[in-house]
């Protein structure tokens, strides 16, 4: 299914001073797209905490006051304030009303071994149904270019072709990180190393090449840019924008599986956590 510009976003908040990069964010796409924009915050309450929610929610309600007051350009907004889990309210909050696209802050949890503890962002993108944009940097306009992580999946092809359906006036790269791993069996166990490895990286390189040239077709976008680089695709992506600073990331938001796509420490939440540029999470599963 092609994507097209969304017609009703939401951006979910939490009222903290750093989540005004977000909001910005949120009015310039609303007014690019001709789109409503929905500004929700989830007072977060359980059995545990039940204590002060009349004066939370009416804190919250002065700050969202502040907050739409705050808007640099002119768009149609709605506020909505709601009570309960953050992650939970948010994805039902999408689902009750139609929105189809999704923008938040950054992830703020820790990692521990492979997993995340105590991020909103990073629960939300694992389980949404739509686009979810993760907002670290303040807006300096709008996005000029982005980078697209393909693996030559169906997920990272959608991916791929959501960013430059969203975003059809960026430079695009499609940016995909090999790894090579020769067989040191047969006739390669008495070769010299560097000789079979060289091998291998040639093969491996021009097969990704092939690949990548066929994406590209297929997106019939020939004005896409393209990297094959060598190396842990996390580590590729985190280098390769510390050197050219693109303002978006672009991730299908599960693997090959449903199963990987349910396990926490999916390659896109990590993204959410460690790159210093805005993340979108293109839902991939159909």
């Amino acid at each position: 299914m092609t994507m097209t510009a969304p017609r009703k976003i939401m951006l979910a908040t939490d009222l903290t001073p750093a989540g005004d990069r977000a909001f910005d964010r949120a009015v310039e796409l609303a007014q690019e797209w001709d789109a409503d924009l929905i500004v929700l915050h989830v007072v977060e309450s359980n059995a545990a905490r039940p204590w002060g929610i009349d004066r939370r929610m009416h804190n919250a309600e002065t700050e969202m006051d502040r907050l739409v007051r705050s808007a640099k350009q002119a768009c149609r907004i709605v506020r909505h304030t709601v009570i309960g889990d953050p992650a939970d309210r948010t994805l039902a909050h999408v689902r009750d009303i139609g929105c189809d696209f999704l923008i938040t802050g950054p992830a703020h949890g820790k990692i521990v071994g492979e997993r995340f503890l105590g991020s909103t962002a990073a629960r939300i993108v694992r389980r949404a149904a739509v686009p979810v944009l993760a907002v670290r940097r303040r807006p300096e306009g709008s996005y000029r270019s982005i980078v697209s992580a393909v693996d030559f999946s169906d997920p990272s092809r959608t991916a791929l072709l959501g960013g430059l359906a969203l975003f059809p006036s960026a430079r695009l790269t499609a940016l995909h990180a090999y790894r090579i791993e020769p067989n040191w069996s047969g006739r390669n166990a008495e070769r010299s190393i560097d000789i079979v490895e060289a091998e291998e990286r040639e093969r491996v390189v021009k097969e990704a090449k092939h690949n990548m040239a066929d994406l590209v077709a297929a997106a019939g976008a020939p004005a896409i840019e393209t990297e094959v680089l060598e190396g842990e695709p996390e580590a590729v992506l985190a280098d390769y924008v510390a050197k050219n600073w693109p303002d978006l990331i672009v991730a299908g938001t599960h693997g090959r599986s449903a199963i990987e796509h349910d396990t926490i420490g999916s390659v896109a939440e990590r993204f959410l956590m460690t790159l210093p540029c805005d993340v979108l999470a293109v839902p991939t599963r159909k």
